[in-house]
């Protein structure tokens, strides 16, 4: 049995902590069988991160990034109007409208690479994941991670906002695989 505790902190200065637990059946600790090694350059350092990578049944699917049922998908991936500039523009993730504060959980395990604040994206991380591909997280009211930790599939990473140019709180979430922008709501089993 394996334990992954989260914090954060809420109003009033307080932590609010969840763990999360699992384990496989048998009794037998579950061993990395391999370690991919990921070079990123980050604020113009080399930084190495070396992950296990757990053998583990590939889905195709992600785990979905929001810790909640109540959501619904207020822009998908493709073509659009601009809801600021009215222009005709190509929207490269998905926009997941939720509760402002929803917890933003990892997709997938991997490694954080970025973590800023842009005027377009507000508070963002990006995920280096052990297959090579990205994703991305944007609009956060806040980050609970920095560039160079690991994380693990499900682990809290922040919480859902309006940061950056939002019209109400929701995840804009991106990701990439061979470099290139592809529709998430395919890996998340959005799509119909």
């Amino acid at each position: 049995m394996f334990a992954c505790i989260n914090k954060k902190q809420t109003e009033g200065g307080r932590q609010k902590v969840r763990a999360k637990r699992w384990g496989r059946a048998g009794h037998g600790r579950e061993q990395p069988r391999r370690r991919v090694i990921f070079l990123a350059v980050l604020a113009g350092l080399l930084v190495c991160v070396v992950l296990p990578v757990r053998a583990q049944k590939k889905t195709g699917k992600l785990c979905f990034p929001l810790d909640t049922t109540q959501y619904r998908v207020s822009d998908g991936y493709g073509w659009r109007q601009d809801p600021f500039t009215g222009e005709r523009t190509f929207h490269k993730g998905i926009d997941l409208a939720c509760a402002e504060g929803t917890d933003v959980i990892a997709a997938e395990g991997g490694a954080v690479v970025q973590a800023y604040c842009s005027t377009s994206y507000g508070t963002c991380l990006r995920v280096l994941h052990t297959d090579g591909s990205e994703s991305l997280y944007a609009h956060l009211q806040y980050a609970y991670v920095r560039p160079g930790e690991v994380v693990e599939t499900g682990q809290l990473l922040g919480a859902a906002g309006r940061s950056g140019r939002a019209t109400g709180a929701h995840l804009h979430f991106e990701l990439y695989r061979k470099g290139t922008a592809c529709d998430p709501a395919d890996a998340l089993g959005l799509s119909s």
